[in-house]
């Protein structure tokens, strides 16, 4: 997403007719209660990430697709590498979605989203102006 709509996210999925999310607030409710540690930097923290995408997809919302935001902040929080596994898992389709999500993060994070999985995975990928 082009960094200018950052803070926008609801604007933007009320046009495009669909729900919001803020992915960090959506993850802090997985977390137990007291808990002092985000659970991402343990090895094989992507799972915790793709658990809640997959309780997300396996909920009933306002609309059948989610703009999912500020889920850029909790893949910084992932090792490197396992930002890839995140990606690859996400990219390669999550089982029986109920509800389909737009995942935004900002065009200009390279160390979010590496450049290539972005040539890998172009179909899965959209780009440019969402106004």
């Amino acid at each position: 997403m082009p960094i200018q709509y950052f803070g926008k996210e609801e604007q933007i999925a009320i046009r495009l007719n669909i729900h919001a999310l803020d992915a960090r607030q959506e993850y802090l409710q997985t977390l137990p209660e007291g808990a002092r540690f985000s659970g991402l930097t343990c090895a094989d923290g992507h799972h915790n990430l793709i658990r809640m995408l997959i309780g997300l997809t396996d909920r009933i919302h306002p609309s059948d697709c989610l703009l999912v935001y500020n889920l850029d902040l909790l893949v910084l929080g992932l090792d490197v590498n396992e930002r890839e596994r995140f990606w690859r898992e996400v990219l390669e389709g999550l089982p029986y979605p109920r509800t389909k999500l737009i995942l935004s993060v900002p065009d200009t994070a390279s160390q979010v989203f590496p450049l290539v999985l972005q040539q890998e995975y172009p179909s899965r990928i959209a780009r440019g102006d969402w106004t």
